[in-house]
């Protein structure tokens, strides 16, 4: 269980750490969407495991409304329900292409130039 422990705090560091330097970017006016929709992904994500390790954790009364860990569970899975996560995913990719394409005009730029 300490791996699993140590396991989580790892990605709630790095999930803080990605919100973090998407809030930076912002704040320095720099592009910042793509970050932070990677930093929103990649959180939700980590909150849906944490939360699915504590019902674990918990057994049977980790699903009661006892314990708080059953709300954390379901706020967490309205996100995949709901399809945020996709939404996030399409955001990156169309950067990520965009990127892409912004490169290949400079090397096309360049070639030209070198001829």
């Amino acid at each position: 269980m300490q791996h699993q422990i140590a396991q989580i705090r790892t990605e709630i560091e790095a999930a803080r750490l990605l919100v973090y330097n998407a809030a930076r970017m912002k704040e320095d006016g720099l592009p910042f969407v793509r970050e932070a929709a990677k930093a929103k992904l990649f959180a939700s994500q980590v909150a849906t495991n944490t939360t699915s390790k504590c019902v674990e954790w918990l057994g049977g009364v980790g699903f009661t409304k006892e314990f708080p860990v059953e709300k954390y569970y379901s706020d967490c899975k309205i996100g995949t329900i709901y399809g945020t996560s996709n939404i996030q995913l399409n955001t990156i990719a169309k950067l990520i292409d965009l990127e892409l394409k912004n490169k290949q005009k400079k090397m096309d730029y360049n070639r030209e130039l070198l001829l």
